[in-house]
């Protein structure tokens, strides 16, 4: 069934009014559907003339900040006043959180592991020529209480964590770790990137007691941390019954929309935690309302910025100067509460400076035509764009990816052998419907592959589309449809080393996903990828951020079927969401 959105939104409006009021909440209606968290009043003012601010501030129906409400006008911004709530809170809690700790005492507890920091977890990198950010954040997130560390794909945003927790369980072995992740795919690969992380430090002078209490924890969900209530948008943890955990370490926190922000930090001791929110700001913003890590990065505080106290402290333990905090991010100290806890990673250590995913991806971000059209006119070997006219033939050939003739999973025996080859290569698609959508893409990729005659068939590739934590799935998590002694089952990975069952109808939503669409591919990675663009430049959502998450979730190779001049609209194109976040925080 489909529904008209707009009359949807004019329903609503007029549940709550008889008169002018009803058009400010149609608006809102709109911008919350866009995913911005609240109307600004001036630009609706600007184009509508219709608007008038007298109905706002007279009405019984809309208060100020204090007031119980159904809507809030703040700072010139109009909310729904639970999203209002919501916003506010969440910059209370982190502020909390900011101010919450004992830096004097931290430092000296920093002091007393100086040689385990500078000669075992940092020691002296000559090929790094600038600032090592990894061993500032590291250091930082030790003497804070929260902290935001941004970095792209490959700039190591998990090693940091990583070295961090063994920092924090050498000084409290009883520290009470926890580490989640929007989704039940992000949660997995984190669990994975950390135990990649404990391999490469087993072979360093680090006790093995620490290094198997790092390897035992396990990621899950946000909503399985907080204890997920069937039928119910609340969960067992919130404010009234806080986390029992020292340490949260949050992972793909773009991914994050302003409700499930809130109801997590809502559910943190601010005395006592350690929060660290990790994430790449540049990325897709959630789906529903709100894009709370980026505006924590981009609209609060500048990042990588310290004071010379600060500064002096941390460099202390850098022994090489070109490693060292430069004196440019000196900032004179300040009681803006995020001040000193925002970190981005700027080195990739996966992609070259020159040429390549990097290259391209930055370029993407910054709009910069001039990279863009070398890349469009001469293809390199992680680089290659093809025309829509292409379509046909590049799908045909990229299908065959999915073959184990191409290192791909199907014709493989071991399930084992199939679940770890899954991730080898997807199709990413930017919209869902119509010739260069998922489900047209998805069809197409089944007939050329099986042409199959039923609903499941063996070696389909399937993605969950509703969390069934009963059942240990989630949204988002892949699974593969393989058939053992005549069983068709869709077996899950539960770890590296583990896998799970499920019979087909224990799974109440589901997709064909040998095509997903790049929001549902946030919190992956892929050998290769195939991305395929629409022919029409009209559409709002297709915008840089989109492009550079599609582009970076490939470790090796990039395909992108789509024209030129759609590539460079994309590029223009930016997500910019509505909301007062950076302002809580200034008040």
């Amino acid at each position: 069934m489909e529904f008209n959105t707009k009359q949807i939104y004019r329903t609503f409006a007029e549940y709550f009014c008889q008169d002018g009021l009803q058009l400010w909440i149609t608006y809102l209606m709109e911008k919350l559907d866009a995913g911005n968290v609240c109307l600004d009043i001036n630009a609706a003012l600007e184009k509508d003339e219709r608007l008038k601010t007298k109905v706002l501030y007279s009405h019984e129906l809309v208060g100020t900040e204090e007031d119980k409400k159904p809507f809030i006008v703040f700072n010139e911004r109009l909310y729904l006043h639970r999203f209002f709530h919501y916003e506010k809170t969440l910059a209370l809690q982190i502020s909390k959180l900011c101010s919450n700790h004992d830096i004097d005492g931290r430092k000296l507890r920093l002091q007393a592991q100086k040689d385990l920091i500078n000669h075992i977890l940092f020691p002296p990198n000559v090929s790094l020529t600038t600032t090592d950010w990894q061993q500032v954040a590291c250091l930082n997130a030790f003497l804070n209480n929260f902290n935001i560390i941004s970095g792209g794909p490959g700039t190591g945003k998990t090693t940091t964590v990583s070295k961090l927790l063994v920092l924090l369980l050498m000084d409290n072995p009883d520290c009470k770790v926890s580490l989640c992740a929007p989704t039940g795919k992000a949660a997995a690969r984190m669990q994975e990137s950390i135990s990649n992380a404990m391999v490469s430090l087993k072979d360093l002078d680090i006790p093995e007691d620490i290094i198997h209490k790092i390897s035992l924890l396990q990621a899950t969900t946000i909503h399985s941390l907080l204890g997920y209530i069937h039928g119910s948008i609340a969960f067992r943890h919130n404010n009234n019954n806080l986390l029992k955990t020292d340490v949260l370490i949050v992972d793909e926190c773009s991914m994050i929309d302003l409700s499930l922000f809130y109801k997590l930090l809502q559910a943190v001791d601010t005395t006592s935690t350690k929060v660290i929110l990790l994430g790449d700001k540049n990325q897709l913003a959630s789906v529903d309302a709100g894009s709370i890590f980026r505006d924590l990065c981009n609209e609060t505080m500048e990042m990588n910025t310290f004071s010379s106290e600060r500064l002096e402290f941390i460099n202390d333990f850098i022994e090489l100067p070109q490693n060292k905090i430069k004196q440019g991010n000196l900032k004179a100290r300040n009681n803006h509460p995020l001040f000193q806890h925002l970190i981005e990673l700027e080195k990739s250590f996966r992609f070259k400076d020159d040429d390549g995913i990097g290259v391209f991806s930055k370029a993407i971000l910054n709009n910069n035509t001039e990279v863009i059209q070398q890349f469009l006119n001469k293809s390199n070997d992680q680089i290659e764009i093809f025309n829509t006219t292409e379509f046909d033939h590049i799908l045909k050939e990229a299908s065959q990816q999915f073959t184990s003739n191409n290192n791909g999973y199907i014709g493989l025996n071991s399930i084992e052998d199939i679940l770890h080859k899954i991730n080898h290569f997807v199709v990413l698609c930017a919209v869902k419907e119509g010739k260069y959508g998922v489900v047209a893409i998805n069809n197409l990729i089944e007939k050329l592959l099986f042409n199959p005659s039923f609903m499941y068939y063996n070696y389909q590739l399937i993605m969950v589309t509703q969390n069934q934590p009963e059942n240990n799935v989630y949204n988002g998590d892949m699974g593969i449809v393989f058939d053992v002694d005549g069983n068709k089952d869709v077996y899950f990975a539960k770890s590296k080393t583990e896998n799970f069952k499920l019979s087909p109808a224990q799974i109440l939503s589901w997709q064909t996903a040998f095509a997903m669409t790049i929001h549902k591919s946030q919190g992956s990675e892929f050998d290769e990828v195939l991305i395929v663009l629409p022919d029409t430049k009209e559409n709002q959502l297709l915008t840089r951020e989109l492009l550079y998450t599609a582009i970076t979730r490939a470790k090796h190779i990039v395909k992108i079927i789509g024209n030129a001049d759609m590539i460079y609209k994309i590029a223009q194109q930016s997500v910019s969401r509505i909301s007062g976040l950076a302002f809580h925080f200034s008040n």
